[in-house]
């Protein structure tokens, strides 16, 4: 009977594309992040988990800049990164640490599943969007990211795409804060309605 209601219920991939359907901004993971390359600006556990409660912080502090709800074609989009910040904070920092370019791209679709199913979404319905962060890369000046979209009734991966956004700014916060703006301008620009094409 539940697993009826489930399909009857849940949220589809075509949701996602529907302006009318709520999106819930969760956030940026770092669950299966590598700093790649940096160490010597990341020399510390909390140099580490600073920068990534100021990097989900930026996002949500500078909204006209880093306009998530406009990239997905939506006048707003409702914020709740308290799970994903709780979840960060949980990490141990040396385990996110490499100086192997390998690590750039490494993860899959199915590894992200896995990262979502290790999430307590409880309390929260509709859709969630989630950036799930495969690495910062100051080999590759690059940052290497999965665009994840969630049915927060049942903890399904509805889309995860993989982009990848150069960095800019001054200050490790901004610099990174560069490649995930860069990203998000290029959902804004193409991707959101190439991810459309594709899944509806």
């Amino acid at each position: 009977m539940s697993f009826t209601a489930v399909l009857a219920y849940g949220q589809s991939k075509q949701d996602i594309f529907n302006p009318g359907t709520q999106i819930t901004w969760l956030g940026v993971d770092f669950s299966q992040a590598r700093f790649i390359g940096d160490r010597e600006r990341l020399g510390s556990h909390s140099d580490v988990l600073r920068l990534m409660e100021s990097i989900n912080q930026l996002i949500i502090n500078e909204p006209d800049k880093y306009n998530v709800a406009k990239a997905i074609g939506r006048d707003r989009v409702e914020k709740n990164i308290e799970v994903t910040l709780d979840h960060n904070a949980s990490l141990d920092p040396s385990e996110l640490l490499s100086n192997d370019s390998r690590d750039y791209t490494r993860l899959r679709e199915s590894d992200i599943e896995g990262i979502v199913s290790s999430y307590d979404f409880s309390g929260l319905s509709g859709i969630g969007m989630m950036f799930n962060i495969e690495a910062f890369s100051k080999l590759d000046e690059s940052a290497s990211v999965w665009v994840t979209f969630i049915d927060l009734g049942t903890g399904k991966v509805l889309v995860s795409q993989n982009l990848k956004g150069k960095p800019k700014g001054f200050g490790l916060r901004n610099y990174w804060g560069g490649s995930l703006y860069n990203i998000i301008e290029a959902i804004k620009k193409k991707e959101f309605q190439v991810w459309k094409a594709r899944h509806s």
